[in-house]
């Protein structure tokens, strides 16, 4: 049975920050407002519990921002009044221990006097910024706290980025090497995480670009610009890295395609030789394994000798016959 006000509300947990910045956890009994009359909120909320969606269609937010923060759509998108900007942004979904690669939905909601979040599973950004106000960090203003959670999302992005190109250079050491037994597994890895890390920063590119970079944020609140066009090279920078991991890991595959292909082609030319230099000699012991009359060296003692050698002869002049094509390198 939930006992205080804020978990009665779907409120996970809130934050309040003065005039300084300096931030303290709001009382579990106490339900905070969206218009302190000094600094600003923070409220994180469980959009699972519908106590919450209640709580939200209670406030007095415009109802296309409403929609959008209670809404199940996956993907990244941010837009914005003259007073608030709203959107998605996706996040690494925690679980017990830490982090895991799979990705959650952030939806949150920045006003002048407060920063709204929510979402449906428990993500690895917002644990990070909660623990680091429990630390005693400041945040100067909603957009600020904002640019704070996504730097913590970026902050991820780079790890992985990091971790790829480590494995990137691995599977590269050992391919060129020719020691790679299980390249095609770890390359196709190395390409699932990077199109899935692609997909985050491109939503993320998209987003923040409109905002510092194009006439459709003119209109927006000026610290969500200035935090956008922060944000931005940021992300510009890791998109370049998380593309050339792609770019290296194609390569890697072509260069496992080629390497198989050549060995296959090794193993079909011993093959292939092997085959033409046995055709001879089985040819005759087909021929001498007829039942008819006629047939040389049947009733002499040494006739299975002289087949024997026939056989090693045919595949002898068969030899000189490749080489002397050029079938077999001298």
């Amino acid at each position: 049975m939930l006992s205080d006000l804020q978990s009665q509300s779907g409120i996970i947990w809130a934050y309040r920050f003065d005039a300084d910045g300096a931030p303290s956890r709001i009382p579990r009994d106490e339900m905070p407002e969206l218009a302190p009359t000094e600094g600003f909120v923070w409220l994180h909320l469980d959009l699972v519990h519908t106590r919450a969606q209640s709580w939200i269609a209670e406030q007095e937010l415009p109802d296309a921002t409403q929609e959008a923060f209670l809404s199940h759509e996956p993907h990244q998108r941010l837009d914005h009044s003259a007073n608030l900007a709203w959107g998605v942004s996706h996040d690494l979904i925690r679980d017990i221990a830490d982090k895991s690669e799979d990705v959650g939905a952030l939806r949150w909601i920045i006003g002048e006097k407060f920063l709204l979040t929510g979402r449906r599973e428990a993500l690895h950004s917002i644990r990070m910024t909660a623990e680091a106000l429990d630390r005693g960090e400041p945040a100067a203003s909603p957009a600020g706290l904002f640019e704070q959670i996504i730097e913590y999302i970026i902050d991820d992005v780079t790890d992985a980025v990091v971790r790829l190109v480590d494995e990137t250079d691995s599977v590269e050491d050992h391919i060129l090497l020719d020691r790679l037994h299980d390249g095609p597994q770890r390359v196709g890895s190395i390409r699932r995480t990077a199109v899935r890390l692609h997909r985050q920063l491109s939503g993320l590119h998209v987003l923040f670009r409109r905002f510092a970079e194009t006439q459709s944020g003119r209109s927006a609140p000026d610290a969500v610009k200035g935090a956008a066009s922060r944000l931005l090279q940021r992300v510009d920078g890791l998109h370049h890295d998380v593309q050339s991991v792609q770019d290296r890991a194609r390569l890697l595959q072509d260069e496992i395609a080629a390497r198989s292909a050549s060995r296959t082609n090794r193993q079909l030319y011993v093959l292939s030789l092997l085959t033409a230099l046995f055709l001879p000699a089985t040819f005759i012991t087909g021929l001498f394994g007829i039942n008819v009359k006629g047939l040389p060296w049947v009733e002499s003692e040494a006739g299975a000798f002289f087949v024997a050698l026939t056989c090693l002869a045919a595949a002898l002049l068969t030899l000189v016959l490749l080489r002397r094509r050029g079938v077999i390198g001298s």
